[in-house]
């Protein structure tokens, strides 16, 4: 039962994940760069781009997937993120998986994404817990609906206060590589406006110091393609995890190529290795009209 629980969730986003025939992609090399690369500049470069990440756990390698994607369907864009554990601890956990959907507005130009909905959902076994966020900035509403097994458990309603944006972690992502929320610099920290949940409401990212990246305790700081040691602060409900705390090593390209995830439930640290990435040889921006992308 709870196998076809999830083929009927999934399958109503199997197109989104389908690859366009003969797409010409370059390739993001192991150490997370691109042939490619702009700090800042239209957001909507991302279009085609995917990442994939394997997930350690103690000494069960590969016990887990990630994938992120960003990609436009029917003239919107979008961005998922599909996480399972597999094998002898997929097992364990009843083959959980956790599966996120954003939909995207553009605005300021062309820079940044908006989140107009969020879906978040965790499957364990028989159970589907969703939860569905719509996020209406002309009337400045926020509105969430909780299920489990497609039975509405709680709703609600809250203002969007004025000059506030709620994006959600995967617009995150993308706004912070973009560097919407100011300039990526080592000694940083940045505060970030996400959509609310019961333990916190804002993404708090701290980048460590070269100094502080030498004292962490951990020979990765001396891998070249490590150039950020990143440590971020989520709403503990978005990962089920019990502080919501996730350390990041990137590249200079600012793609994770290891991550911990913290004190995920049941299982302890996640520890997650970058396996690889793809993004399209050309893409749609430059045939982007300005009238297609929504203002404030």
């Amino acid at each position: 039962m709870g196998f076809l629980v999830a083929v009927e969730l999934f399958a109503a986003y199997l197109p989104l994940f389908a690859q366009p025939a003969g797409q010409l992609q370059h390739v993001i090399n192991p150490k997370g760069e691109y042939s490619l690369y702009s700090p800042q500049g239209d957001i909507r470069r991302f279009n085609g781009e995917v990442l994939k990440w394997d997930v350690n756990f103690l000494f069960f390698t590969n016990s887990a997937s990630v994938e992120v994607k960003f990609f436009k369907e029917d003239n919107v864009y979008h961005s998922t993120l599909l996480a399972e554990t597999k094998g002898f601890v997929g097992f364990f956990t009843a083959y959980r998986k956790h599966f996120y959907h954003s939909k995207f507005d553009i605005i300021d130009e062309g820079n940044r994404v908006r989140t107009s909905r969020f879906i978040r959902q965790v499957i364990v076994g028989d159970r589907v817990e969703e939860t569905s966020h719509i996020l209406d900035y002309g009337s400045r509403n926020h509105f969430w609906m909780d299920y489990v097994n497609k039975n509405m458990e709680d709703q609600g309603r809250e203002d969007i206060p004025k000059g506030i944006y709620f994006d959600d972690i995967l617009a995150a992502f993308y706004n912070f590589r973009n560097e919407v929320y100011g300039k990526v610099d080592k000694g940083k920290g940045y505060f970030i406006n996400t959509i609310p949940e019961k333990s916190m409401k804002a993404i708090q990212v701290y980048i460590y110091t070269d100094e502080e990246k030498r004292n962490a305790a951990n020979s990765d700081a001396l891998k070249p393609q490590n150039e950020y040691l990143i440590k971020i602060k989520i709403p503990k409900d978005v990962f089920k995890t019990k502080d919501g705390e996730l350390i990041f090593w990137t590249s200079p390209h600012l793609i994770p190529l290891e991550t911990t995830i913290k004190n995920y439930i049941l299982l302890g640290d996640l520890h997650g290795k970058f396996r690889g990435g793809v993004f399209p040889a050309s893409n749609d921006v430059a045939e982007v009209t300005h009238d297609q992308s929504q203002s404030q």
